[in-house]
């Protein structure tokens, strides 16, 4: 249960199939299906969302049903083969990365992206709509399984249909344990991976200085010159899953999800510590930002974590949009 101005709005509990501690689907055993229903009191709809993927040789698939809440009848059905999900997720997203870096925004010069797959691509596209980066920002370090799928990836974003999909310019992650660089010059890094180990850790960034760097502390990665870091996550959606290392997490200054008991149930914050539970924030109790009356310098040294696990409320407000414009 989450709740929005004193209780109106309410999300159910999330049913996953696919995934421990449930059996796996014969799709294979990265296949979910995942269901999510929620409403807002006194409004005219309630929605149960049913999206699925992760097959072995599956794309993302679902459907949006939209019921009346005076009628309980089914009023629609949104056959959008999980595209809506997709779609919302990159722009919650986007939205969360606009809001924690501030005015910082305007200068980040790489972006980092993790995964390799269809909300990848939606990030990259969010990012650019929501007016998150500057015009100057067009460089992507990605990394994926491999430089064979990191490849493929960039192959189709640069013979895409979609015209902004193909101004990006990319380069491949390079470990820091091979002599390379990986995301040590992104500011901004999103990742978009279904894995159960981390695939991000204090090595591969750059975390910002407040105060001279130890020796210990160089030797241990991730404490090099920098004036802010912001890190999305978008991939742990069930029990088991994360994608950042816990020592990237316990060394963030902020740390911000969509809904804590939810992050803390089956998002990137599961594994948390108790000592530092009680410093997780909602972004909707950040509306302003989390230094909105302050001037640049506030933000400088800044390294933020948002957690992404995904809102029904999110697809309340979505279907509710829709089915207004297409129902008239």
């Amino acid at each position: 249960m989450q709740s929005k101005e004193d209780g109106l709005a309410s999300s159910l509990p999330i049913q996953t199939a696919g995934q421990p501690p449930q059996p796996s689907l014969r799709a294979g055993s990265g296949a979910q299906v995942c269901i999510k229903t929620g409403y807002v009191k006194n409004g005219d709809t309630m929605v149960s969302k049913v999206a699925a993927g992760g097959g072995d040789e599956t794309g993302n698939t679902g459907a949006v049903f939209v019921f009346d809440q005076t009628s309980l009848r089914l009023k629609t059905v949104l056959c959008d083969e999980g595209l809506l999900t997709e779609v919302r997720t990159a722009a919650a997203c986007a939205y969360a990365s606009k809001l924690l870096l501030g005015v910082r925004a305007r200068e980040v010069q790489k972006v980092g992206i993790v995964g390799g797959g269809v909300q990848a691509c939606w990030q990259l596209r969010l990012l650019l709509a929501a007016g998150v980066l500057p015009e100057s920002c067009r460089t992507v370090v990605i990394k994926t399984q491999s430089k064979k799928s990191a490849q493929e990836f960039i192959n189709r974003m640069k013979t895409s249909t979609y015209l902004l999909d193909r101004i990006w310019k990319f380069e491949h992650y390079e470990p820091v344990a091979l002599g390379g660089e990986a995301f040590q010059k992104c500011q901004l890094i999103h990742t978009t991976t279904p894995s159960r180990t981390p695939v991000l850790d204090a090595r591969d960034v750059t975390i910002p200085l407040k105060t001279k760097s130890t020796k210990e502390e160089e030797e241990k990665g991730g404490r090099r010159e920098s004036n802010f870091l912001h890190i999305t996550a978008v991939g742990a959606d069930c029990h088991g899953k994360c994608e950042l290392d816990p020592d990237l997490i316990e060394r963030a200054d902020l740390l911000v999800c969509d809904s804590i008991p939810q992050s803390l149930e089956r998002g990137e914050f599961q594994g948390l510590d108790t000592t530092r539970r009680n410093d997780l924030v909602e972004i909707g109790a950040m509306e302003n930002g989390p230094y909105p009356s302050s001037s640049d310098t506030a933000y400088d040294g800044c390294f933020s974590i948002f957690d992404s696990s995904g809102l029904a409320l999110q697809d309340v407000e979505m279907a509710t949009f829709l089915v207004s414009q297409t129902m008239l």
